[in-house]
C-alpha cells in the first residue's frame, strides 16, 4: 500500500467504524423502548421503572414504556427479554433475586444470568434488616441467637419470600452460631411485618424499607443490617460486619439488562442514559423513599457483582438443602 493511499484507507476504516457504531444505537422510529418489569404494578421494582422511564426517554430521544410481565418470581420477565431481539428496544429491570437466587434455587429457571444477558448497569442497592418484636428480650443479634438456641419457640424468622436472600442470611447466621433457625416464608414484607408487630413470629429478615418507621416508633427492634457500612436510614443500627459476622457485606440490588446479543455500542448508549438519570436529585429522592440508594455501576462491575453473588450464595443454598421443586 502506498503512503498516499494509507490516509484514504484509514479514513475509510474510521468512517466504517462510525457507521457501525451509529447503526448499533437504540433504533429510532421503530416503536418504543419497552422496560420490562417482572413484578406487578405498584411494587418497588415497578416504581423504579416508572421513575426512570421519562428520564431515559429524554436521554435516548425515544419513548420508553413500562411493561409488567409478572409471575414466577420474575422468571417470566427474564425469559421474555432473553428471547427478545437484541436491538436495545427490550430492556429488563431485574433484581438480585431474579439474577442470583432463582438460578441457584429453582430447577425450572431456563436462563443463565451470565450467558443470556448483557448488563447495562446497576440502578440501586438496598439493605436487609434483622428485626424482632419490641417485647423480645434481646437487644442484639447474639442475644436473639442465644434465645433461639435455648427456646425453639424463639427460633423462627420470617422472610418475605421462600428462597429469598433473607432466608439464606438466616440460615447462614444460624449455621455459623450452631443454632437451628426455622424460616417462615411470607408473600411479601407487609404480612411479615404485621406478624412481627403481633408477636406471631420471633424475628424477621427483610429489606429495611418496611422496618424503618417501626424502628423509629419503638414498635420493632432492628438488631442489625447487612453491608459494609451503616445505612443512613438507621444510623444507630450496627452492621453484621461490626458484630463480627464477615459474610454479609453485599447488599441487594436492581439493575438493567438486555439480551446477550445486543451490540456493545447500544449497551454503552443505554448505560450513559441510565447514569444521567441516576444523577438527577429527583430520581435519587424517589429511590430513597423506596429504601434504596442510587448506586450506578459500569456494566462490567454489575457482571462481576453477579458472579460474586453466585459464588457467595451458591454453597449456602446447597448446604441448606433448599429447592423450590
Amino acid at each position: 500500500m502506498t503512503l498516499t493511499a494509507l490516509p484514504r484507507f484509514t479514513l475509510a476504516c474510521a468512517s466504517l467504524a462510525f457507521a457501525c457504531a451509529a447503526f448499533a444505537q437504540v433504533p429510532a422510529g421503530k416503536g418504543p423502548l419497552r422496560l420490562i418489569v417482572g413484578y406487578p404494578a405498584g411494587g418497588s421494582a415497578d416504581v423504579q421503572a416508572r421513575t426512570l422511564a421519562d428520564k431515559l426517554s429524554a436521554e435516548l430521544g425515544a419513548p420508553v414504556v413500562v411493561e409488567n410481565r409478572s409471575g414466577a418470581g420474575g422468571q417470566i420477565a427474564a425469559d421474555y427479554v432473553r428471547a427478545a431481539q437484541p436491538d436495545g428496544l427490550t430492556v429488563l429491570l431485574a433484581n438480585m433475586h431474579m439474577m442470583v437466587m432463582l438460578p441457584l434455587t429453582s430447577k425450572s429457571v431456563h436462563y443463565d444470568p451470565v450467558k443470556d444477558f448483557r448488563a447495562v448497569g446497576r440502578i440501586a442497592s438496598f439493605y436487609e434488616g434483622i428485626a424482632v418484636p419490641a417485647t423480645l428480650p434481646a437487644s442484639n443479634v447474639r442475644e436473639w441467637l442465644a434465645l433461639a438456641g435455648s427456646d425453639r419457640s424463639r427460633a423462627s424468622y420470617g422472610v418475605p419470600a421462600a428462597g429469598s436472600v433473607s432466608q439464606f442470611m438466616g440460615f447462614r447466621l444460624g449455621s455459623d452460631a450452631k443454632v437451628e433457625l426455622t424460616p417462615v416464608p411470607y408473600r411479601g414484607a407487609a404480612p411479615l411485618v404485621q406478624d412481627l408487630l403481633g408477636n406471631q413470629v420471633a424475628a424477621g429478615i427483610t429489606p429495611i424499607a418496611d422496618l424503618v418507621p417501626y424502628q423509629q416508633s419503638g414498635k420493632l427492634k432492628v438488631l442489625a443490617v447487612n453491608g459494609v457500612r451503616r445505612t443512613a436510614l438507621l444510623p444507630d443500627v450496627p452492621t453484621l460486619k461490626e458484630l463480627g459476622q464477615p459474610h454479609f457485606d453485599n447488599l441487594e440490588w436492581t439493575g438493567l439488562f438486555v439480551p446477550a446479543g445486543t451490540p456493545r455500542a447500544t449497551v454503552v448508549q443505554l448505560h450513559a442514559a441510565l447514569g444521567k438519570a441516576l444523577a438527577l436529585p429527583e430520581v435519587q429522592e424517589r429511590l430513597a423513599k423506596l429504601g434504596s440508594d442510587a448506586s450506578p455501576s459500569t456494566p462490567e462491575e454489575l457482571s462481576a457483582l453477579i458472579a460474586d453473588d453466585l459464588r457467595r450464595w451458591g454453597p449456602v443454598v446447597k448446604a441448606s438443602g433448599f429447592t423450590t421443586e
